[in-house]
């Protein structure tokens, strides 16, 4: 018998079912069905043994009754098992589901909010284009921490209009003038003379000539005389909100239709978004401006929006042949400027 066991675990190990290396209760009972069938009594006890420290107890009872009470009590505790994991069951694809949805919403928000912002999160390695729906969330909390300066200054007693003042610093501050950056650009595109290579030299160029200081000394006026003009909380809210929400969510619409206009730079970074994502950002920014504006407002704002966005792009794909981050970040000054001059008429 000293012998017999190794060779016969040798035999097993090769093989090629798997049965003896699986080592569960199916392998136990499948080898307690071979000593049924008429193998030797010797080969039946060895089966018997290796069975009862498998954990299977059917076949191994009649050759050991020890064995046999030990399989019986692993059926038992395998069958409380088996039903403590079916009365489980339906719950848990309901809750990786909502972990999964959770998850997704809440890294794409971080990466929007890491790109767009210089708020201190923790932004997560994935590129931009994935986390375009939560475009205007980002949009939405720079909105409120605008409105909360304003608010604030009125608290402290200064005027409307040094509170509007104070409400596009802070936007400006949380944002890093990152769009501010593209606008300036943009004009120094628009004012230089030259082919399509001279105009993308010049977006490239870190200086900002006297177009880019005027276009941006123009939009800060329109918008602060804008919030002034609104003068009360409730409509500077819906107006402030409304303006930074869906000047982000027309972004993807821009980034899907256009080509890109040179094969590096922060647009061919951040990719082309996929088709959900900018329906996504699009609709979210809608639901948002109707909650805090009014359909009215929603309907008159989100049209200005869309047209204003789409005149710009196709203006600088005329001079560059499609978008850059800069024309982006053009693309959101200028539609925050339209909608908040739009709440002001509407208003």
């Amino acid at each position: 018998m000293t012998q017999d066991k190794p060779q016969e675990g040798d035999q097993d190990s090769r093989d090629p079912t798997g049965e003896r290396a699986a080592g569960g209760p199916e392998t136990g009972g499948q080898e307690s069905g071979r000593d049924s069938a008429g193998t030797p009594a010797a080969a039946a006890g060895d089966s018997g043994q290796m069975d009862t420290a498998t954990g299977s107890g059917g076949t191994a009872s009649a050759t050991d009754p020890a064995a046999g009470d030990a399989g019986v009590a692993d059926d038992g505790v395998a069958a409380g098992a088996k039903g403590a994991a079916g009365e489980s069951s339906p719950a848990t694809p309901t809750a990786s589901a909502y972990d999964r949805f959770a998850k997704f919403w809440w890294r794409g928000l971080l990466a929007a909010l890491g790109f767009f912002t210089r708020l201190p999160v923790r932004a997560p390695a994935m590129p931009l284009s994935e986390a375009t729906r939560t475009f205007p969330l980002v949009g939405a909390i720079v909105g409120l921490i605008g409105l909360l300066a304003y608010a604030l200054a009125l608290r402290l007693g200064l005027s409307v209009l040094l509170a509007a003042v104070l409400a596009i610093a802070a936007t400006a501050a949380v944002t890093g003038a990152l769009h501010e950056d593209g606008l300036a650009d943009l004009a120094d595109m628009l004012g230089v003379r030259g082919g399509r290579e001279r105009k993308l030299a010049v977006m490239r160029d870190s200086t900002i000539g006297s177009y880019g200081v005027l276009t941006l000394v123009i939009a800060t006026l329109f918008k602060i005389g804008a919030i002034a003009d609104l003068a009360v909380l409730p409509q500077v809210a819906s107006a402030m909100i409304s303006a930074h929400v869906l000047s982000r969510a027309v972004l993807p619409v821009v980034m899907r239709s256009l080509p890109l206009a040179r094969p590096n730079g922060l647009a061919v970074h951040a990719g082309k978004p996929p088709a959900d994502g900018m329906y996504w950002a699009l609709g979210l920014g809608i639901v948002i401006v109707l909650l805090v504006g009014g359909p009215g407002a929603a309907i008159v704002a989100t049209v200005s929006a869309l047209v204003t966005a789409f005149l710009v792009a196709k203006l600088a794909q005329r001079h560059i042949g499609g978008y850059t981050g800069d024309v982006l970040g053009a693309i959101e000054q200028v539609v925050e400027v339209a909608v908040l001059i739009n709440f002001v008429t509407f208003s």
